[in-house]
């Protein structure tokens, strides 16, 4: 009789032995697959993006740079390595006029001659600069995405990127400066520069220049 109770005890203890190792295993996937999802959410998602991201400094330097109109974009990856977001919007709206030609270099926005004219081959440099700064959730290639998400309803697509409300209000807002010849955001208007939705940067060409279409010479160049 004794033997028999040692032996159903010795059971009970390795049947309970191997529930917890089960139930730690289960645990540790659990664990495991809710920090994966939590890491690998979509960059359409409404998470504001991480100003102090993590990108590894050298990977913007392995950036392939080409330009069709000799324009140096040392500047603009400088201030793209160091999160300077405010300073790289300007530097891209600055180069923009460069890439697009002496006429929008004279006035400071891109006429429709000249932006048909665009090069794609600096579009896709400024985009990938971008876009490898931010992980992806920034750039021109992030707006199309936003835009293509939201079925090419520019409305709903300003709003998500956090440009304009669905009421039509301006959140970003422009001024020219008749003596330097520029567009200046209008105090109180900027953008967000610590804490923005993906796709808020950068807004060249976006909002006061309604006679020239971006998004054509952006399709135009399948960004």
């Amino acid at each position: 009789m004794a033997k028999n109770n040692q032996t159903v005890l010795v059971l009970t203890l390795l049947i309970t032995a191997s529930l917890i190792g089960i139930f730690a295993v289960l645990g540790w996937i659990g664990y495991s697959l809710t920090r994966f999802k939590s890491e690998n959410k979509s960059p359409g998602s409404t998470n504001l993006v991480n100003t102090t991201t993590t990108t590894n400094p050298s990977s913007l330097k392995q950036v392939e740079i080409t330009t069709a109109r000799n324009v140096d974009y040392s500047q603009l990856q400088k201030y793209l390595q160091s999160k300077d977001w405010q300073k790289a919007d300007r530097e891209t709206y600055l180069r923009m006029l460069d890439v697009a030609g002496t006429k929008a270099q004279a006035e400071g926005a891109i006429a429709k001659d000249e932006m048909n004219a665009l090069s794609c081959v600096d579009l896709k440099t400024i985009d990938r600069l971008w876009s490898t700064a931010s992980d992806g959730k920034l750039g021109f290639s992030a707006q199309e995405k936003i835009l293509r998400e939201q079925k090419n309803d520019y409305r709903k697509m300003y709003d998500a990127v956090g440009w304009q409300t669905l009421t039509g209000e301006w959140l970003i807002q422009w001024n020219y400066n008749q003596q330097t010849k520029r567009y200046e955001y209008k105090p109180g208007k900027e953008p967000n520069f610590k804490s923005f939705p993906p796709g808020h940067l950068p807004t060249v060409e976006r909002g006061y220049n309604f006679d020239v279409s971006l998004d054509a010479a952006l399709t135009r160049c399948s960004i």
